[in-house]
C-alpha cells in the first residue's frame, strides 16, 4: 500500500510537459483552449467511409493545434492524427498513429526548408521518407479530410481566381508518402441557408462559404491523378462539409458535420 501511495503522489506531482508533440495527445499544456470540436460522417463510397472526430486548440504560445481520431465505418482502422501550425495557421509538423498491415506504428513529420521529414516506425517498420515541398507547404496524414479546410483560411479573396496550394503528406492506414502534391483552390462565393430549428426556438440561418478545388497527385510514372473537391465552412472558416469525386468512380464520397444535416441537403441540392 505504503508503494502504491508513493507512486501515485508521484504521477500527480510530476511537472507537465511545456511542449508535449507525442502522437495525437495535448496533455500536460496549460492554457490551452478549444477553439472548435465537431464530428464529421463520411459517406459514398464504401472503401471511404468513416467517421472522423475532431478539435481545434489553441495553444498557449498562440499556435493552433488539430486533434482528429478516423474511424472506419467497417471497422479496418481507427486513426489518431494531430497537425500543428503557427499563429497564421500555417504548418509546422505532424504527428500520428497508423495502422499499417495490422501494425501500429508512430509517425512524426516535421516541415525542413523546402522538404518534409517523416519517420514512421512500429514492431518490423522503420522508415524514413522526404517528401518535397516548398518552405510554405501544407502537411496532411490521409485519410483526415479535416487538415484540408486550413487553405480556405489562407485564400486572398481581394485577389480571387484558382490559388495554388502545396502540400506533401503520409496516410496513416497505408505505406504512402505524398511528395510535392498541389491544390488549386478557388472561392465560389456564399450563400445565407436554413438550419433546421429547435421547437419552441426562432429560426435559425448559417451563412456557408463555398470553395472549389482540383487536387493533383504526382504519379510514379511522371504523370498526375486528379481529383474535384468542393469545400463549405461557415463565415468564420469552421468545416462544415466536403465532396470529392473520384475518376471512375460512380457515386462521390461526402463528408458532413453533425448536426448539419439540413444544411448538408441544401447545399448538396444547389
Amino acid at each position: 500500500m505504503a508503494r502504491l501511495i508513493l507512486t501515485l503522489v508521484i504521477l500527480i506531482t510530476a511537472p507537465a510537459q511545456a511542449q508535449d508533440d507525442r502522437p495525437s495527445t495535448f496533455a500536460g499544456q496549460a492554457g490551452a483552449i478549444i477553439l472548435d470540436s465537431g464530428v464529421f460522417v463520411v459517406t459514398g463510397n464504401p472503401l471511404f467511409a468513416r467517421e472522423e472526430s475532431f478539435e481545434y486548440v489553441r495553444r498557449q504560445d498562440g499556435g493552433v493545434t488539430l486533434l482528429n481520431t478516423i474511424t472506419a465505418s467497417d471497422g479496418r482502422f481507427r486513426v489518431r492524427a494531430r497537425f500543428d501550425l503557427d499563429a497564421q495557421w500555417r504548418s509546422l509538423r505532424a504527428s500520428g498513429v497508423g495502422l499499417y498491415d495490422g501494425v501500429p506504428v508512430e509517425i512524426q513529420m516535421r516541415r525542413n526548408g523546402e522538404q518534409v521529414d517523416i519517420t514512421v516506425k512500429g514492431e518490423g517498420v522503420n522508415l524514413t521518407p522526404t517528401a518535397v515541398c516548398d518552405p510554405d507547404c501544407f502537411i496532411n496524414m490521409s485519410p483526415s479530410s479535416l487538415a484540408m479546410f486550413v487553405m480556405t483560411r489562407h485564400y486572398d479573396e481581394a485577389k480571387g481566381g484558382a490559388q495554388t496550394f502545396r502540400w506533401a503528406g503520409q496516410d496513416l492506414d497505408r505505406v504512402r508518402t505524398l511528395s510535392g502534391g498541389k491544390a488549386d483552390l478557388t472561392y465560389q462565393g456564399s450563400k445565407v441557408y436554413q438550419r433546421q430549428t429547435l421547437p419552441g426556438r426562432p429560426p435559425r440561418q448559417a451563412t456557408v462559404r463555398h470553395y472549389t478545388f482540383v487536387e493533383l497527385l504526382p504519379l510514379d510514372d511522371g504523370g498526375t491523378f486528379a481529383l474535384d473537391f468542393d469545400l463549405w465552412t461557415d463565415a468564420d472558416h469552421r468545416p462544415l462539409g466536403f465532396r470529392v469525386r473520384t475518376p471512375g468512380a460512380g457515386t462521390a464520397t461526402t463528408g458532413f458535420r453533425v448536426g448539419w444535416e439540413g444544411v448538408r441537403a441544401q447545399v448538396l441540392s444547389d
